[in-house]
Formats: C-alpha cells, sequence, structure tokens
C-alpha cells in the first residue's frame, strides 16, 4: 500500500488483517471512523462493483449485516475499496444462534442480482461444471491434483466424473452467491452474526451453493449443518457438483498455498465425498 498517496485520499493505515484472505488493511478515515481498504490488481475490478454493490445495498436493506461500500476508486494501477468498519471476530465454531442466522442470509440472497462468475462464464451452471471439466478454468484447478500424489489423483477422478455427468443447465441462476463463504468471512459480536465480509468474488447464480459451502466449512466441528443442507431440497446432480467444486478447491488451495493442511483436507474430501455416495 502506498501511505502516502493514502494519506492524500484521507486514510491512515492501522494494519493488515491477514487471515485466509490477504489484501485488507484496516485503516482510519479522516474523521477517525475505521475503515476497511481492499486492493484489487485488476482495474476491471471496478465494473465488477458497479454491479456488485447495488446488490449488497438491497441485501443490507433485507436485514443482512453486510458492509456499506463508501468509495470505489483507481489506486496503484488496480481498483482499491473503502468498506464501513463492521464489529467481531471470526470463530471456527460458531453457535448455533448464529448458524442460525446465517442461514438465514443465505436465504435472503434469493433474487438479488450480482456480476457474471469468474471467466465471465455466461451461467453459474456454466462456470460449476466447467470447474470439473477440461475447460481452460478446469484444467488449471485440476493441475495441482493431477500432479500430486495417488491420494490426490483418486480425488480427482472421482470429482471428473461428477463433472462428465452434469448438465450446465440444471443448476439454479436465481439469487447471489458470496462463493466464499467460510468462518473467516463470518463476523460475531457478542454472540450474534455482526458481519458477512469479502464479496470481492461474489457473483450471480443459486444464492444456496452458500449454504453448501458453509456446511462443508464446518464438517468436522460442532453445528450439523449438513442436515440443513439435506433438507434444502437441493437435485442431487446440483449438490454433487456443489460438493465436488468445493473439494476440488480446497484441495487445489491447499496443495499450492498450504501442503501442511492436505492431510486434513483430504480427510474432509473422503467424508463429505463419501456422504454424498461420490
Amino acid at each position: 500500500m502506498n501511505r502516502d498517496r493514502l494519506h492524500q485520499l484521507g486514510f491512515e493505515l492501522v494494519r493488515d488483517l491477514g487471515g485466509r484472505s490477504q489484501g485488507a488493511w484496516l485503516a482510519t478515515a479522516s474523521n477517525g471512523s475505521p475503515v476497511i481498504l481492499k486492493w484489487s490488481p485488476f482495474k476491471t475490478m471496478a465494473n465488477r462493483y458497479a454491479t456488485l454493490l447495488p446488490g449488497l445495498n438491497e441485501l443490507r436493506a433485507r436485514g443482512v449485516p453486510v458492509p456499506e461500500y463508501l468509495h470505489v476508486i483507481p489506486f496503484d494501477g488496480g481498483t482499491l475499496s473503502v468498506q464501513h468498519f463492521l464489529p467481531g471476530k471470526s470463530q471456527d465454531n460458531p453457535s448455533q444462534a448464529v448458524v442460525e442466522a446465517t442461514v438465514d442470509s443465505i436465504a435472503a440472497k434469493a433474487g438479488i442480482p450480482g456480476p457474471l462468475p469468474a471467466g465471465n462464464q455466461p451461467t453459474w451452471g456454466a462456470f460449476v461444471v466447467g470447474s470439473l471439466t477440461d475447460s481452460l478454468d478446469g484444467r488449471q484447478m485440476q493441475a495441482p491434483l493431477r500432479s500430486g500424489d495417488k491420494r490426490t489423483a483418486a480425488v480427482l477422478d472421482r470429482i471428473r466424473a461428477v463433472g462428465a455427468d452434469a448438465d450446465p443447465d440444471r443448476f439454479p441462476d436465481n439469487g447471489l452467491v458470496h462463493l466464499d463463504l467460510h468462518t473467516d468471512n463470518i463476523l460475531i459480536d457478542d454472540d450474534a452474526l455482526s458481519g458477512i465480509i469479502d464479496w470481492e468474488e461474489a457473483c450471480a447464480g443459486d444464492h444456496l451453493y452458500d449454504l453448501v459451502q458453509f456446511a462443508f466449512d464446518l464438517d468436522g466441528h460442532g453445528p450439523p449443518v449438513w442436515d440443513i443442507v439435506d433438507a434444502a431440497g437441493f437435485e442431487p446432480q446440483v449438490l454433487r457438483a456443489y460438493i465436488a467444486y468445493l473439494v476440488l478447491k480446497c484441495a487445489s488451495s491447499a496443495i499450492l498455498h498450504h501442503p501442511e493442511d492436505m492431510a486434513r483436507q483430504l480427510a474432509r474430501a473422503k467424508r463429505v465425498l463419501d456422504r454424498y455416495e461420490i
């Protein structure tokens, strides 16, 4: 971050927020209020914000604690967003009350539009199925598992089998998908949901995908979110594809960035793939 340039804009950096999601800083505005700064290296991110922010405003109007974006501006060759600071901290094992509030927040995203999925895929179904097959995005995501060991190759075989049977036209496309809804992005204050953050990957699609990701993230912890998933009425082909995508996404990320986490990732992958007979 260019501190001098930020100072000219009226912001003073406080600290890097770290966590799973990089590129976020706590700062103060010229009036002394706390804000969150996020920088993207892509100038085109401003176009995604232009499509995303009206949806987040609607979601906030529906009572979901999402941050208000105060500014989106060009900065250092990319795009800088300035967000209203939300109180609270993440917890690895949230209470049942927080789980229920998060599930309600996911349901509230129905009917809210958003940007196209990553890679400008024309539909949500094309994005999911493309990730599981031999499309360009699929090859990129699958490469770490393919070049790993026998265990990762076996997991990849199960993932690709799901992709081969999936029809992109069968996937709902009727809401806003957060796409990265894990516990690091859920803020809790005084045992109440106080914020859902990190919307930069959000896109149009099946808003209930986030319910599956939430359950996947909590698998092995206490809250029985899979029971909520099972009662949500997913078409089996769609649910299997979401699970396969999550296994692929998390295992690939671990191989590339957190190899020390691979044992946990592979154990969770086996549990969840077996649970849904994939």
